[in-house]
């Protein structure tokens, strides 16, 4: 017969940790963070790979956190001291500063007390911060925050070529190009890197199609820097699927690379196009 088990027999258990939590995921150009508490240093608790994910978010431009708190927001004044001088150090260039939504949920203990307290550690930091009770008006209010717009993929009127259909094709590749920095989630950046590569290839196979029907003398080498162009941005758009969107990537793709194309290539060929029309 089996003995009875005593307390000491018991399985040891771990006791899992409910406070003192911090995680991060990035979501295109958004660092959400869930900040479970109470906390008894809230630096402490913040895990190593925050300087990977900024590193990342920096890349792409204007970017935005939204900190959820859950649980409690409590956090003694010498943690607070902490945390604000850290935000300071974190954030001393302004270029890698973010746009921050606080989250305090009506069921957060010690949330109204402690809203204005992070508050003033991320104001005090530089950082354009605001405080919400909930998470769906917290994440429009970053997102029209952290709109961008470069002026490198600005169309501009002296890049025609004097090709009506190409001139147009140019343009609606430029504000496809625009379409992906202005997305500020992952999904939606990869829809519209999508979207540009897919109209990139057509555009492209347009131009081929018409250099074959005009006997164009340059088809291949203008054929090969086709090649190449599709090959750069098929790297980009590869990147922004794993979610390493990089801003710099595709200014240089369209703003130096294809823009060169257009001036040197595709004038070559608009004008001879015009001159064989014109026999």
């Amino acid at each position: 017969m089996g003995s009875k088990k005593g307390p000491s027999d018991a399985i040891p258990t771990t006791p899992f940790k409910v406070h003192d939590q911090i995680e991060y995921r990035v979501k295109g150009r958004i660092l959400h963070t869930k900040a479970r508490g109470p906390f008894t240093d809230i630096v402490e608790a913040i895990p190593p790979t925050i300087t990977g994910f900024l590193q990342r978010l920096a890349q792409q431009g204007r970017w935005g956190q939204i900190v959820t708190f859950q649980q409690s927001a409590v956090t003694p004044p010498a943690a607070m001291q902490n945390f604000a001088a850290y935000l300071k150090a974190r954030y001393e260039s302004p270029a890698t500063k973010p746009v921050v939504a606080l989250v305090f949920e009506p069921d957060v203990e010690a949330g109204v007390l402690m809203a204005p307290e992070f508050l003033q550690c991320y104001s005090h930091a530089g950082i354009h911060v605001q405080v919400f009770d909930d998470y769906a008006t917290a994440l429009h209010w970053v997102e029209s925050e952290i709109s961008q717009f470069s002026t490198r993929l600005e169309w501009k009127d002296s890049y025609t070529i004097g090709d009506p259909a190409i001139d147009e094709q140019h343009r609606e590749l430029f504000k496809r190009a625009v379409d992906v920095l202005a997305a500020t989630s992952h999904e939606g950046q990869v829809i519209s890197a999508m979207r540009l590569f897919q109209y990139m290839r057509t555009h492209l196979s347009h131009e081929e199609e018409l250099m074959r029907q005009l006997h164009y003398p340059d088809v291949e080498p203008h054929t090969r820097e086709h090649q190449a162009l599709l090959a750069r941005l098929n790297t980009i758009s590869f990147k922004i699927a794993n979610e390493n969107m990089v801003m710099a990537d595709l200014e240089e793709f369209l703003g130096d690379r294809f823009l060169q194309h257009m001036e040197t290539a595709d004038t070559d060929l608009a004008r001879f196009a015009r001159a064989t029309r014109s026999i």
